[in-house]
């Protein structure tokens, strides 16, 4: 039994300093990436932080970053996909928004949004301002108000008290149910509907998912697309005005 326990302290305090390296050798390459960029070696910082990616690391700044050095190269198309996986992550951020906004003005494309009721706009607007995390915690949140309400509904003998907590309780439970449905519209969404990045100069979208499909419209590198079907190394994209068509999977990156 006592070998047991030995091994496995041993094991977990293997994992334990493995684990810290990787967070040293993270931040090195972080701190070297930065360097790289304050240095306008922009190639040098891209490799840099995409060392990191591939180690399954995620975070709004590292990506943001990726966002700043590929627009700094003058890759726009890989400047928006990193900006906008940045802001998966970091839904409310404004610095994120406006560079999405400005590299958009710079692109070939100026596709109208098909026109939306004022009552969805609002609805999507607060359901994107969290991540799917985020609305979970705030339901988390949501929970314990709402049990510690109650108890002061039990505790409390007093009108006004009794009525205080129960309108706590109540508002606190419109939140919670809410904050639950937000959470499931965020996760679900972009696995429902993936978004995705034109990486391609110019392309020729297909009626068919195959080359010999008539050519229904162009759309140029930097668009941001839905993805809606696939067949092969085709996928079925969906543009901002509802217009579909087909295009190689190649031709795209998903967010």
């Amino acid at each position: 039994m006592k070998k047991i326990i030995i091994f496995e302290m041993i094991l977990l305090a293997n994992l334990f300093f493995g684990f810290a390296n990787s967070l040293d050798s993270m931040n090195y390459l972080l701190q070297e990436g930065n360097t790289f960029y304050q240095e306008k070696k922009y190639d040098e910082a891209i490799s840099c932080y995409l060392q990191i990616v591939e180690n399954n690391y995620e975070s709004a700044v590292l990506f943001y970053n990726l966002g700043n050095a590929y627009y700094k190269s003058d890759n726009n198309p890989k400047a928006l996909l990193w900006y906008e996986r940045a802001l998966r992550l970091s839904p409310a951020n404004d610095d994120i928004k406006h560079n999405i906004a400005y590299v958009n003005q710079k692109l070939a494309d100026k596709i109208e949004k098909l026109p939306e009721l004022f009552i969805s706009r609002w609805w999507n607007k607060i359901s994107t301002g969290l991540t799917g995390d985020g609305w979970s915690m705030v339901g988390i949140g949501c929970s314990v108000l709402l049990m510690l309400f109650l108890l002061g509904l039990l505790f409390f003998r007093r009108p006004f008290f009794r009525s205080l907590f129960f309108l706590l309780s109540f508002s606190v439970l419109i939140t919670g149910i809410f904050s639950i449905f937000f959470a499931r519209k965020e996760t679900y969404r972009y696995q429902e509907q993936p978004e995705a990045i034109i990486m391609r100069t110019v392309i020729n979208v297909k009626s068919t998912p195959n080359s010999s499909g008539s050519d229904l419209f162009v759309i140029h590198e930097g668009l941001k697309v839905k993805v809606t079907d696939q067949v092969n190394d085709w996928v079925e994209i969906k543009i901002s005005n509802g217009e579909k068509g087909w295009v190689k999977e190649s031709d795209l990156e998903i967010i």
